[in-house]
């Protein structure tokens, strides 16, 4: 299955305004709040433990997280039922199944995968996703979701968004293998960044988390001066795809 943006495709696929958007509009937007959702579920401890105990997150940063990546992408791209999706689901299949996690904690996973990308935009994108873009994504994790035999997964965007926030609330709460885990694979996502803030990478790294999560990790507050400098590059970088865009 292949992208396109033609109005018959996006009629026939329910992934397609999602795959458009992750694949050729905002790639490096969606790649970054997938990384701030796999951030997200190290502050939940249980799944930090559980993710720290394969010792391969840790001490393997950089090739957990491009597999993963790949993995994921390979769903996005390719969709959920053909020879490259179906292979990818029984890998993940497999890895899920040798996991001591319970439904909340997958469901939990699902959500920050889901909907953080769509909120990273929301708040600091060249433009917020707009309710097509929401909804399909929530069709493809629904969908993912299903194929791995996943239960009582909330049944909207908007449905599974609270959950998550409300989750979140509750559980949120730091762990020594949340902030190990943080401080591993935080040099990742530093690595997205332009290449003139690279040197700052790590604490350009810290300011994209919000308190709650930096609060859950043991991350100090970067300052307001490294705060206020990544809000003027997004702000700059939003007005040009405006001015470009007009």
């Amino acid at each position: 299955m292949t992208s396109g943006n033609g109005a018959g495709e996006a009629r026939d696929d329910p992934y397609f305004y999602f795959r458009h958007l992750a694949v050729s509009l905002f790639p490096n937007d969606v790649r970054l709040g997938l990384n701030l959702g796999l951030f997200r579920t190290f502050a939940i401890p249980q799944i930090a433990k559980t993710l720290a105990s394969t010792g391969k997150m840790a001490q393997f940063p950089r090739a957990r997280a491009k597999a993963t990546g790949a993995m994921m992408y390979t769903l996005i791209r390719d969709g959920l039922d053909g020879p490259s999706g179906s292979d990818t689901i029984r890998a993940l299949n497999r890895l899920h199944n040798g996991l001591s996690a319970q439904d909340h904690h997958f469901t939990y996973v699902l959500s920050a995968f889901c909907v953080t990308p769509m909120e990273w935009m929301q708040r600091n994108g060249v433009r917020g996703p707009s309710g097509n873009e929401k909804d399909s994504s929530y069709a493809f994790y629904a969908d993912l979701a299903r194929r791995m035999h996943m239960k009582n997964v909330p049944e909207s965007y908007e449905a599974l968004a609270s959950w998550m926030t409300d989750y979140e609330s509750h559980n949120f709460s730091t762990s020594p293998e949340g902030a190990e885990l943080y401080m591993a694979t935080r040099g990742l996502l530093s690595a997205r960044l332009p290449s003139f803030l690279r040197v700052f990478g790590p604490r350009f790294t810290d300011a994209l988390l919000d308190p709650s999560l930096r609060k859950a990790l043991g991350v100090e507050d970067p300052g307001i001066a490294t705060r206020l400098t990544l809000r003027t590059i997004l702000e700059v970088r939003r007005r040009k795809h405006l001015r470009l865009s007009s």
